[in-house]
């Protein structure tokens, strides 16, 4: 039987899962056979995998409130308000303040799919483990380009923007990778059903260069809708276990308070005991 964890990501609110993977890392526990992430959850995923315990928090309460991070300076200096680059290269290259262990992350047998949106065609795009390389993030970055705040990123050839425009919970993609059962990490709360509102401007902005994208981002409320629903179904099947927060703690994908990042992360911690008792009793 195998098992896999699927991380819908969420940019700041991935303090929840950051949570749930040191708990597992403290107890030194890797139950999954593989994993698949989307944006923020694939950046968490990979750091578990290389079993870097402490690296997530630093990446949710210091790095942050720098400027080459996110905020308005970016715009004025490279067009963008989220700087990947200092977050996947800058910081998480060999040479960088907080490297990314490369050689742990390959050593590790367990799997990892990487999601991401082609920004051409809107369709959801899937990288194996093998993408990331020694100075080579890109994937990562592909799958965390939120629209607006940032360009999409080229990656063979390719743009692509933020996984959770196309595949926001991919448990479908999971099951085809051969998975029995899957936890499934979400950063909103359990019931949480999403709404177009927030969606519209920037599905009109990224249309006027990207319209496949701008509608996938239009609808990406009704895809998430859909998926969250056929989970809980799932859920009462047995054959998937939904963790959640019961609150955002007021953390979004770009607002964060080092506050709220750690009730986040201590309620992710906190929810990391279900995951052995659902794969006990499968």
């Amino acid at each position: 039987m195998k098992t896999a964890v699927v991380d819908m990501g969420g940019g700041m609110r991935g303090a929840f899962s950051a949570g749930i993977y040191d708990a597992l890392m403290d107890r030194k526990s890797y139950p999954f056979d593989f994993a698949v992430g989307v944006s923020a959850g694939a950046s968490n995923l990979s750091t578990y995998i290389a079993g870097q315990r402490g690296r997530l928090m630093r990446y949710y309460t210091v790095y942050p409130w720098r400027k080459e991070y996110m905020g308005i300076g970016n715009i004025m200096r490279k067009g963008v308000y989220i700087d990947l680059e200092y977050v996947y290269e800058t910081l998480s290259f060999p040479d960088g303040e907080d490297p990314f262990d490369i050689d742990a992350y390959h050593a590790n047998p367990m799997g990892l799919t990487i999601v991401a949106t082609d920004a051409e065609t809107g369709m959801p795009a899937y990288f194996g483990k093998d993408a990331l390389q020694r100075c080579d993030m890109r994937a990562i970055e592909a799958s965390a380009a939120v629209p607006v705040a940032c360009h999409p990123i080229l990656y063979k050839g390719r743009r692509y923007f933020d996984g959770g425009i196309a595949d926001p919970l991919p448990y479908e993609k999971a099951f085809e990778l051969g998975a029995d059962r899957i936890v499934v990490i979400l950063t909103k709360p359990h019931d949480f059903l999403r709404t177009p509102k927030k969606d519209r401007l920037p599905a009109r902005i990224v249309s006027r260069k990207y319209p496949a994208t701008g509608r996938a981002i239009a609808e990406r409320y009704a895809t998430y809708n859909r998926q969250l629903k056929a989970l809980w179904k799932l859920e009462e099947e047995g054959k998937v276990l939904i963790i959640a927060p019961d609150s955002t703690e007021g953390i979004d994908t770009m607002k964060h308070s080092n506050d709220g990042i750690m009730r986040l992360y201590e309620h992710g911690y906190e929810k990391a005991s279900m995951i052995d008792s659902f794969l006990r009793n499968g």
